[in-house]
């Protein structure tokens, strides 16, 4: 994915990263057919959901940023749930209403920081998953990458909304330590503290380790490689370019929106998840290491007709 193509995306939440109850809240809001985009329903959002208007704005920008709904009318800023968010969080039958499991964060995760290879929103949390490369880090540090990676960008962005933006990452995503080395629990304002991504180490120091991540179930991760799959078969515009049914290990683990990149896992945690989901599949998705050629195989007669979330009932009701 070329940076550059990027279009930027680094304000709109605030300064609020997305917090417990949130989602639900908003969910409700989109179900009821009540507009996320107008000035004039403000005050009555912040009586419904119970906040400021400052952090309606924020919740507002956070179902869209999370993928959870899709545009239906351009012109009235009209917007409905996906066939996703409806299953997880609607009606009695839902997945997970109130966000009570795991692997509903990792899949959160998953829909708000993947991006297509051409033509991406791009905000810090989406460039630090897709694109740092180290594990030590600092938001000065940070803000200094991302700066050079856009240095070629048609687009300028400043130093106050970059820095904002970072701290809104660290908020959502950081673990504090104790001296005791113990989990500071004020820490986690956010869900997304649960995922253990990043751990900050001092006042200035944090840590973003690639590493197994036993909490991420099988289920989800399956989700992510058959997404990941199908959006390598695409081009900018959405069209399909070509049906390989093959994808490499190393495209798996590296490449800009991948399972890796994303989940920061490691080389082993990315075989051992390679495993599992060969098991939970049976063999649809399959994968061979051998003679130096590592690589996935799909087994279904069309990628792009299957659901990425073909396993989640599984996870959720133990189908």
């Amino acid at each position: 994915m070329s940076i550059e193509s990027s279009t930027l995306k680094f304000s709109g939440h605030q300064t609020f990263p997305i917090r417990y109850g949130w989602i639900f809240k908003i969910i409700q809001e989109v179900n009821c057919k009540k507009p996320i985009s107008s000035k004039e329903n403000i005050e009555q959002q912040m009586a419904s959901m119970g906040m400021g208007k400052n952090m309606v704005l924020s919740v507002r920008h956070w179902i869209r940023t999370l993928n959870l709904v899709t545009c239906t009318d351009k012109k009235q800023q009209a917007y409905a749930l996906t066939p996703l968010a409806e299953a997880l969080f609607v009606g009695n039958d839902a997945y997970d209403m109130y966000m009570d499991k795991i692997g509903t964060v990792w899949l959160l995760h998953w829909l708000a920081q993947s991006i297509n290879t051409q033509h991406a929103e791009l905000n810090t949390a989406r460039w630090f998953f897709n694109y740092f490369n180290g594990v030590r880090t600092s938001k000065e540090q940070i803000a200094k990458d991302i700066t050079l990676s856009l240095s070629n960008h048609e687009k300028d962005l400043t130093e106050a909304t970059l820095y904002k933006d970072i701290d809104c990452l660290l908020q959502m995503y950081g673990v504090k330590r104790t001296v005791a080395n113990k989990i500071n629990e004020d820490s986690f304002a956010s869900p997304f503290t649960e995922l253990g991504l990043i751990t900050q180490e001092s006042s200035k120091d944090y840590r973003a380790e690639l590493s197994a991540k036993n909490t991420l179930p099988v289920e989800i991760f399956a989700y992510a490689v058959i997404d990941f799959m199908q959006r390598k078969q695409k081009d900018s515009n959405g069209d399909i370019t070509n049906t390989q049914a093959t994808i490499s290990f190393d495209a798996l683990l590296n490449d800009v929106g991948s399972p890796g990149r994303i989940f920061r896992l490691s080389t082993s945690g990315l075989s051992d998840k390679l495993d599992q989901l060969e098991t939970l599949s049976k063999s649809k998705l399959a994968w061979t290491d051998t003679q130096g050629l590592r690589q996935v195989q799909h087994h279904f007669p069309d990628l792009h007709n299957v659901d990425p979330g073909l396993f989640l009932t599984h996870y959720y009701q133990g189908e």
